[in-house]
C-alpha cells in the first residue's frame, strides 16, 4: 500500500514538473519567436515576406544606409540620447546618493516617487508633456524630446546607482571623514569610484531607452526632426520590404548587448532590486 502511494506521488510530481517546463517553454517561444522571425526576415533576399526565406542577402542592411530619412533620424536619436544620458546620470546619481546618505521616514515613498515615471504608460506621459509644452509655448522639438526622455530615463539611473549604494560599506565614508576629508572629496574619491558600475549600468540603460523610445516621442516630434523609431513607423506606412526588419534587428542587438553589459558590471537582479 505504501509503495502504491509512493508511486502515485512520484507520478504526480513528474506531471507537475512536466507541466511547469511545458509552460516555461511555451512562454519562451511566445516571447522570442516573433523577434527571431523578424531577424530572420531581415536577411531575406526578396522584397516580400517568406519564412523561411527563399534566398539570403544583406541588401536591406545596405538599404538602411541608402535611405536619407534613416540616416537623419539616426543622427537625431543619437544626439538626443547623447544629451539625455549625462543629464539622467547626474540627476539619478544625486537623487540616489541623497536618499542613501540621509535616510528619513519617508524614504520608501520618495523612492516610489522617483520610479513613478516608468510606472505610467508612456503614451500618457507623452500626451501630458505635449499639453504642457503647448501651454508654455515650447516650440523647439529637440528640447521637448530631451526633456521628455530625461523624465522617463532618469529612474533607471536612480535604480542602478541605488542598487550599487546598497552594497557600499558606509565605514569607508567614516574613515575618510576621520582623515578630515570634506564631503565632496569623499564622494568624488571614495564613494563614486566604488559605485561606478551602477553609474555605468544606469547610463547604458538610459541611452538605450532614449534611443528606442517611440510612445512618448511620437507626440513631441516636429516636421524637421524625427527620431529613428518614428522614421521606422513612417516608412512602414508606405513600404513593406524587410528594411524595417533590418533596422529592428540592429536595435535588438543594441539592446541585447546593453543588457549583457549591465549583467556583467552590476547584475540584472541587483539592478531591478531583487537582490541587495
Amino acid at each position: 500500500m505504501r509503495n502504491h502511494r509512493g508511486l502515485i506521488a512520484r507520478v504526480r510530481l513528474r506531471l507537475c514538473l512536466a507541466t511547469v517546463w511545458t509552460l516555461r517553454g511555451s512562454a519562451f517561444v511566445l516571447l522570442f519567436a516573433p523577434i527571431l522571425l523578424v531577424m530572420l526576415q531581415s536577411f531575406n533576399g526578396t522584397s516580400y515576406t517568406r519564412i523561411p526565406p527563399s534566398s539570403w542577402s544583406l541588401r536591406w542592411y545596405w538599404n538602411i544606409l541608402a535611405r536619407e530619412e534613416f540616416a537623419q533620424s539616426f543622427v537625431t536619436s543619437l544626439t538626443v540620447a547623447a544629451i539625455v544620458t549625462p543629464l539622467s546620470v547626474v540627476i539619478g546619481t544625486l537623487a540616489a546618493y541623497g536618499l542613501w546618505k540621509r535616510p528619513f521616514s519617508g524614504a520608501r515613498a520618495a523612492q516610489s516617487l522617483m520610479m513613478s515615471p516608468i510606472l505610467l504608460p508612456l503614451v500618457v506621459t507623452g500626451l501630458s508633456l505635449l499639453v504642457l509644452f503647448n501651454r508654455v509655448h515650447l516650440r523647439d522639438g529637440l528640447l521637448g524630446i530631451v526633456v521628455a526622455h530625461v523624465i522617463i530615463t532618469f529612474p533607471y539611473c536612480f535604480r542602478a546607482v541605488l542598487a550599487a549604494l546598497e552594497r557600499y560599506d558606509r565605514q569607508l565614508d567614516e574613515a575618510a571623514s576621520s582623515l578630515r576629508a570634506r564631503p565632496w572629496t569623499t564622494f568624488r574619491h571614495v564613494t563614486l569610484p566604488m559605485v561606478r558600475p551602477g553609474v555605468f549600468a544606469g547610463a547604458l540603460f538610459a541611452f538605450v531607452m532614449s534611443f528606442d523610445d517611440f510612445a512618448t516621442t511620437i507626440f513631441l516630434i516636429s516636421p524637421e526632426r524625427k527620431t529613428l523609431p518614428i522614421a521606422i513607423y513612417q516608412y512602414m506606412e508606405f513600404n513593406l520590404d524587410p528594411t524595417v526588419s533590418a533596422v529592428s534587428t540592429l536595435l535588438v542587438v543594441l539592446a541585447t548587448v546593453s543588457v549583457l553589459l549591465i549583467e556583467k558590471f552590476i547584475g540584472m537582479d541587483r539592478f531591478v532590486g531583487l537582490r541587495a
